[in-house]
C-alpha cells in the first residue's frame, strides 16, 4: 500500500502549499506537475496483466457457460484453462491483501463440501437431508403465529395461500426433480407472498426474491430484453439449484435457509467469528442481522400454517387454479402484437403468461426462447405465425449516423436507453474511446422512446 501514503504525502503537501502564502504560483504549479507525474506513474496501468486479466474473464464466462448448459465434461475443461489463466496473472504483493478473504471464502467452501477440519456431518450420512427440522424456541414461534394470524399481516398471508395454488404444482415438481424437502414449496410465503412481481428494496425480483447477480450466476437471463427472476418456473428451478448447493455446504437445512437469505459467505462469515454451529446460537449472540435471525421462525410458521390453515383461522381459501399454457420455441424476435393475434388472444394475456419479457417483444440474441401462448392454441399459432410476413414491425433496432458534436450519452439519452445497451451492440465501440461523425451505429430504443411517439 506504499503508492497510498505516497499519494497521500503529495495530498497533504498540497494544503500546506495553499494555506502557505509566501509560496510563489510558479512553486504551486511545478508542486502540482510534480504531483500528476507521479499519480499518473502510479496508475498506469500494465497493457500485459490487462490483457491476462481480460483473457482470464472470458476463460470464466465460457466456465459458467458450459455449466449452465449441462456439459460437465466441458466445463471441467474450461475450468482447468481458466485456472491456467489465472495462474499467468502477476499480481502486486501489495494488492494480494485485496484478494485474501475472497481466497479464504474459496477454501472453506472445498474444505466443508470435503469434510476437512470441520464439524459439519458426512452429507451422505445425513438422515434428515429430505426434511426440515420444525424444531425452535417456541417463544419465538409464538411470536410469529400472533403476527401471521392477526390484523393486516393475516390478510396478506389469506392472499399468499391462495395465490400458492397458482405454482403450487409446479414447484412440488420441480423440488422433486431437485430431491429437496417439499416444506420448501411454502418458502415463497416468506419471500414473496407468492406475488410475482414482488420487488424488494435491495432489487431482488419475483417469487424467490432473487438479486441480479445470484440471478446470473444461476444461469437466468437477466438484461434489457428478458428478465428470468419472473419466470415462475426457471426461477423456481434456479432457487433449488441455489438451495441444493447451500445445503451442501453446510449440511444442515436451518443453516441453508438462513444462508439463502443472508449468502453463504455471510453466514460463514457469521459462525466464524460468533463461533456459533446453530441457527438458535447466532440469534442468542445477535451473529446475524435482524431480519436473518427472524427468518426460519418465519419459515416454520409459513410451513405449519400452509399444513393445516383451518387450525389457524384461514377458511374457506380460494385457492387460484394452476396455469396452463402452450410453449413454442422462438428463434426469431417477434412482437407481442403478432404474436397475440395469431394466438387469437390478446397482448395483456401474453404478457401474464410470459412474465420475463420485458420489452414490446420476444427477446433479441435468445436463441430457443420458450414461449408460453394460451392452452389449446399451439397449432393455431404456428400455422399463424408461418403466414406472417412481417414478424416485428416495431423498429426493434435503428441505424444513427453519428452528427459532429454527438456522444454517446446524448445518443442514448435521445433514445431512452444506456451507454452500455449501445456497447453492447456495437462491439467496436467497446474498443474506442470515441465516436466520430459519420459513424453509424445500430441503437435499440427503450421503451420510453415509443411510449412518447
Amino acid at each position: 500500500m506504499a503508492y497510498l501514503s505516497k499519494n497521500l504525502t503529495i495530498i497533504l503537501s498540497f494544503l500546506i502549499l495553499f494555506s502557505n502564502p509566501a509560496f510563489p504560483s510558479s512553486d504551486v504549479k511545478q508542486a502540482i506537475n510534480e504531483a500528476e507525474e507521479v499519480i499518473a506513474a502510479e496508475c498506469k496501468v500494465d497493457d500485459d496483466t490487462k490483457q491476462k486479466i481480460i483473457d482470464a474473464d472470458e476463460s470464466f464466462q465460457k466456465v459458467t457457460e458450459a455449466y449452465h448448459n449441462g456439459d460437465y465434461e466441458l466445463t471441467k475443461e474450461e475450468y482447468k484453462k481458466f485456472l491456467e489463466k489465472l495462474k499467468n496473472i502477476d499480481i502486486d504483493s501489495e494488492m494480494t491483501t485485496f484478494l485474501l478473504t475472497d481466497f479464504e471464502n474459496i477454501l472453506i467452501k472445498l474444505k466443508n463440501i470435503n469434510n476437512i477440519g470441520s464439524c459439519k456431518k458426512d452429507f451422505n450420512k445425513n438422515s434428515n437431508k429430505n426434511e426440515i427440522s420444525m424444531s425452535y424456541n417456541q417463544e419465538i414461534l409464538d411470536k410469529w403465529f400472533k403476527i401471521y394470524t392477526t390484523g393486516k399481516s393475516k390478510e396478506s398471508v389469506r392472499l399468499a395461500l391462495q395465490r400458492s395454488g397458482r405454482y403450487m404444482e409446479m414447484i412440488k415438481k420441480v423440488l422433486k426433480e431437485y430431491d429437496l424437502p417439499e416444506q420448501l414449496k411454502y418458502l415463497p410465503i416468506v419471500e414473496s407472498l407468492f406475488n410475482n412481481s414482488t420487488v424488494s428494496r435491495a432489487k431482488a425480483v419475483g417469487l424467490w426474491q432473487i438479486m441480479s447477480h445470484r440471478g446470473k450466476s444461476l444461469g437466468l437471463q437477466i438484461n434489457y430484453w428478458v428478465d428470468e427472476r419472473r419466470d415462475p418456473e426457471k426461477a423456481t428451478r434456479a432457487a433449488a439449484k441455489y438451495l441444493k448447493e447451500l445445503f451442501i455446504l453446510l449440511n444442515d437445512w436451518q443453516l441453508a435457509l438462513v444462508a439463502y437469505n443472508r449468502g453463504e459467505f455471510g453466514i460463514i462469515r457469521d459462525m466464524k467469528f460468533s463461533n456459533a454451529s446453530s441457527v438458535e446460537e447466532m440469534k442468542e449472540r445477535s451473529a446475524t442481522p435482524k431480519e436473518t435471525q427472524n427468518y426460519v421462525p418465519q419459515f416454520i410458521v409459513a410451513v405449519k400454517i400452509a399444513e393445516n390453515p383451518a387450525e389457524y383461522g384461514f377458511e374457506n381459501l380460494d385457492y387460484e387454479t394452476p396455469l396452463e399454457y402452450d410453449t413454442v420455441v422462438l428463434n426469431k424476435v417477434i412482437d407481442l402484437k403478432v404474436v397475440a393475434k395469431c394466438a387469437n388472444t390478446t397482448v395483456e394475456t401474453i404478457k401474464v403468461l410470459n412474465p420475463s419479457i420485458m420489452a414490446w417483444c420476444t427477446p433479441h440474441g435468445y436463441n430457443n426462447f420458450e414461449l408460453k401462448i394460451p392452452v389449446g392454441t399451439k397449432d393455431i399459432f404456428l400455422d399463424n405465425i408461418a403466414k406472417e410476413k412481417e414478424l416485428n414491425p416495431s423498429p426493434g433496432f435503428i441505424k444513427h449516423k453519428v452528427k459532429k458534436g454527438e456522444w454517446l450519452e446524448l445518443i442514448a439519452q435521445k433514445y431512452k436507453t444506456s451507454v452500455k445497451e449501445i456497447k453492447n451492440d456495437n462491439p467496436k465501440l467497446k474498443k474506442k474511446k470515441h465516436i466520430y461523425p459519420g459513424q453509424i451505429i445500430v441503437v435499440r430504443p427503450g421503451r420510453k422512446y415509443y411510449n412518447g411517439k
